[in-house]
């Protein structure tokens, strides 16, 4: 016979596949392999939470971990809140840090109706009264500017079971039409 005739039948080409086959499979084992995880969440209380404080506007939302405060600014006339919110560290043993961070504002620049106001100012006070960050939101024409510049205080570091207070100085110019609305948002990031 020749080699060529034995190479040609069905059993030997199916032989060949066969190993062939065998081949990839045992190289492919070595390559994938799977991993388990089984991660457990449980619902618990932010350590570092929001609590109403005592200038908290009337008809504002302040749970631990979300509020919104309803702030309002006068024509010609600066408005304080001394306590519009407190950011408070519930951990009893250890002190945790957080920053502000600017998420958004509108009206948005280039916007006409920015111009319904001079600046709103979030202020960080420790629990002695010291000035720990600010926040500013300044109006230049139709644009917001901020400061610090990148949108973010330095990163703070409240003590243990303390609470620092929030306060916001708002002010609009006495060509401001009112009922105009500016919505704010400012996330709170924390390390535990």
């Amino acid at each position: 016979m020749e080699l060529k005739g034995i190479l040609s039948r069905k059993p030997v080409k199916f032989l060949t596949l066969l190993l062939t086959a065998m081949l990839i499979a045992s190289a492919s084992a070595a390559v994938y392999y799977s991993l388990s995880m089984q991660p457990q969440v449980t619902v618990s209380t932010p350590t570092i939470r929001f609590e109403s404080g005592t200038d908290t506007p009337a008809n504002s939302s302040v749970t631990d971990a979300w509020c919104m405060l309803n702030l309002k600014s006068y024509p010609n006339a600066t408005l304080t809140y001394d306590d519009a919110v407190n950011i408070s560290n519930t951990d009893l043993n250890s002190a945790h840090s957080f920053k502000l961070k600017h998420s958004s504002v509108t009206p948005a620049n280039g916007s006409a109706t920015v111009g319904n106001w001079s600046y709103i100012k979030f202020v960080i006070y420790d629990e002695n009264g010291t000035q720990m960050a600010s926040l500013n939101y300044t109006v230049s024409s139709t644009d917001w500017i901020l400061e610090p510049v990148n949108g973010e205080t330095s990163s703070l570091n409240i003590p243990a079971d303390k609470d620092w207070t929030v306060k916001v100085i708002t002010l609009s110019p006495a060509t401001a039409t009112i009922g105009q609305v500016c919505n704010i948002e400012i996330s709170v990031d924390v390390t535990e």
